[in-house]
Formats: structure tokens, C-alpha cells, sequence
């Protein structure tokens, strides 16, 4: 095992006297990707994350949550929610894209995404989740459940209308519960 200074974890090096015997499952692999993507993120509150994946495993898309391009980075000036606008100081609605919808933006064809599963850092928000009805994957594993910020910041509350649209639409929702290495 050797340290790695970039991230504290100890990194075995496979060697001929300690040969690797084993490897990273699916769910492991995209789970993490989707947790180290969610790492670029902009928002002060949520690190969201998704990798899109087609049923032979090959990655079609990945995303995180940030405000549209050109406008306002929350980590650099304050969340529009919470803080407010920086000129005016009122409170605004959300700047940020969610990562599923930059991830289905990325896919540049979203045909690609039909049938395809999503691995998310953070379970989709409602409106996410109707959107990832209409791009029509079939599957969202996600990492922890979301917990949407209201004004002011103050509170948070769960939106629990997305598992009655997957029951309705025989979209498939898992929590994944393997390793992290992120």
C-alpha cells in the first residue's frame, strides 16, 4: 500500500509479487464516477453527480449541478436562494442546472438515453425526475436522497412525488449501498 498526498487513501500498487484478483463491479464503478463528477459542482448546498450508462455498461453521458453557463458560480458569490441576488440582495430562485439536466444535454442524441440507467449522487428532484421520464431511462441508482433547500435556507424538505411518477412509469429506483473510494 502506498499513500496517495493527493486524496489521504492508501492505494495498493499491483506488483508480480501481490497480483490484483479482483475488480470494481458495475454499480461500483459508475457510482464512484458519478461521486467524483459531482465533486465539479458549483452550488454551496447539493454535490450532485450522474453518470448516464447504456445496458452494455458504456458510459453515455456524465453531469453536475451548476448554474447555466455564463451566469453566477454560488461557491464565489452566495446562493440566489439563501443569499440572495449579490446586486440586489433579494432572494431569487435557483441559478443552478441540476446534473441531470446537464447530463442529458451532454448526451448531445438523447435517443442514446432510452432505456438507459442513471447512477446519481443524489436521488432527482421531481422536475428531474420528469425529465428523466420523457429522455426514458429505466433505472436511477442513487447515493443518498436529495433534500431540496427552500428560501432562505432554513429548511430543507423531500420531494416524495418522484417514486409515485417511477411506479406509474416502471422506472426502477435503487439505493446503492457498496463501497466509496471518493
Amino acid at each position: 500500500m502506498t499513500e496517495c498526498d493527493a486524496c489521504d487513501i492508501s492505494h495498493s500498487r499491483v506488483s508480480l509479487k501481490n497480483p490484483k484478483t479482483k475488480r470494481f463491479g458495475w454499480d461500483e464503478t459508475f457510482m464512484n464516477l458519478a461521486l467524483l463528477i459531482a465533486k465539479r459542482a458549483t452550488c454551496k448546498f447539493h454535490e450532485t453527480g450522474v453518470v448516464f450508462v447504456d445496458d452494455s455498461h458504456r458510459i453515455i453521458s456524465m453531469g453536475y449541478n451548476g448554474p447555466t453557463e455564463g451566469d453566477y458560480h454560488c461557491i464565489e458569490i452566495g446562493c440566489a436562494k439563501v443569499d440572495g441576488n449579490p446586486i440586489t440582495k433579494k432572494l431569487e430562485r435557483c441559478r443552478g442546472a441540476h446534473a441531470e439536466m446537464n447530463g442529458i444535454v451532454n448526451a448531445q442524441d438523447t435517443r442514446r438515453l432510452r432505456g438507459a440507467t442513471m447512477y446519481a449522487s443524489l436521488l432527482p428532484c421531481y422536475d428531474c425526475m420528469k425529465i428523466l421520464n420523457n429522455a426514458g431511462i429505466m433505472e436511477i441508482i442513487y447515493f443518498e436522497e436529495y433534500k431540496r433547500i427552500k428560501e432562505g435556507g432554513k429548511e430543507e424538505e423531500k420531494e416524495n412525488e418522484i417514486w409515485e411518477l417511477a411506479e406509474k412509469k416502471g422506472i426502477k429506483i435503487r439505493q446503492y449501498t457498496g463501497n466509496i473510494y471518493i
